[in-house]
């Protein structure tokens, strides 16, 4: 079992992989990764050494990164990111293979092999041979994640499953809805028509030539309308979400149509002259919320896995506590087990 923490470590990777990989495979091909073997941790009464887990992390890097198995540097990028997630997730498989053996849960060999089969291709041991990996270790390790699957999904996932109801789903739409309100987005420019003194007969003559005209306004035509004592400048165009508009301007904006303009309004500055504004509207897009119908399966699905991670800490920590395992125990922070030769 893959961890979600595993997961985005695999995604994390696969991007810086992908930027630095290609051009070193050749390079770095005939260099060897060198592993500082150690027990690191016991569980259960087994114990787990640097190797076992970088056994496991050859298995976990030729399902993700087949293309770069003769890439020393990237699995020895892969080794140096992984190493402590893969730990922790093979103490939690432990622990759950341990309460597997307990309970006397079965697994047939056709099971395994059929996975094997499936990971491994036809040609089983010479793929193996490729990773490093012996036959009957690999075998054990894939029977142990069928058996792990199989318990998570008993006493994890369908719990999990069972434990979102249909009111659960219908909170989570509500708040969704206060979380992500439906709004208008607005594209606009703002006419800004200086005088030195009140003239609304001016005003509106500049306003009566704008509606008369098929185009959008520019700086260069509103410049036509500018006399002695009177001013007029075009805004860059301003984008915003209802929820963002000033009340002057969403009380400006609410009844235009595209490319339509509002009455000048007129307000003093604070040089005691008069400033006119237009408001000239571009687009209104309407951006209305998702529907309970369209959201739901989304929704269910994350609560889901809310619960899945839930249960898995609540039946990690009841193993941990059955079994006597220290989750506390401490891995040096500064050990570096893997070097490049």
């Amino acid at each position: 079992m893959i961890s979600a923490t595993m997961k985005k470590t695999l995604l994390f990777l696969a991007a810086a992989i992908g930027l630095c990989a290609n051009p070193f495979l050749e390079y770095t091909s005939n260099q060897k990764i060198g592993v500082q073997n150690a027990i690191l941790t016991k569980v259960n009464g087994k114990t787990i050494s640097m190797m076992d887990v970088k056994k496991k992390m050859d298995l976990i890097f030729h399902q993700n990164y087949p293309q770069y198995i003769e890439s020393s540097q990237a699995r020895f990028q892969f080794y140096e990111t992984s190493w402590r997630q893969v730990l922790r997730d093979m103490i939690d498989n432990e622990l759950i293979i341990s309460d597997a053996l307990d309970k006397e849960i079965k697994l047939t060999d056709g099971d395994v092999r059929e996975v094997m089969e499936e990971r491994f291709g036809p040609n089983v041991m010479q793929t193996l041979d490729k990773i490093g990996l012996t036959y009957d270790e690999t075998w054990k390790m894939v029977k142990n994640e069928l058996i792990v699957q199989r318990m998570t999904w008993w006493f994890v996932q369908s719990k999990a499953v069972n434990s979102v109801t249909p009111q659960d789903i219908r909170q989570a739409y509500r708040l969704y809805l206060e979380e992500n309100p439906p709004y208008t987005e607005w594209k606009y420019h703002v006419i800004s028509i200086r005088m030195d003194q009140a003239d609304d007969m001016a005003a509106k003559q500049i306003y009566d030539a704008l509606c008369a005209s098929e185009n959008m306004p520019t700086k260069e035509t509103l410049k036509s309308f500018e006399s002695e004592g009177i001013s007029v400048t075009l805004s860059s165009e301003f984008i915003a979400k209802s929820q963002d508009l000033s009340e002057t301007h969403k009380a400006a904006l609410a009844d235009l149509a595209f490319g339509e303009y509002s009455k000048p309004a007129m307000q003093t500055t604070k040089d005691k002259k008069a400033l006119y504004r237009v408001f000239y509207l571009v687009e209104k897009t309407d951006f209305p919320a998702p529907s309970f119908e369209v959201l739901s399966a989304q929704l269910k699905n994350g609560l889901i896995q809310e619960a899945i991670v839930h249960e898995s800490d609540a039946y990690l920590k009841k193993l941990r506590k059955f079994y006597g395992f220290d989750g506390n125990q401490a891995i040096p922070d500064d050990l570096q087990p893997f070097s490049l030769q």
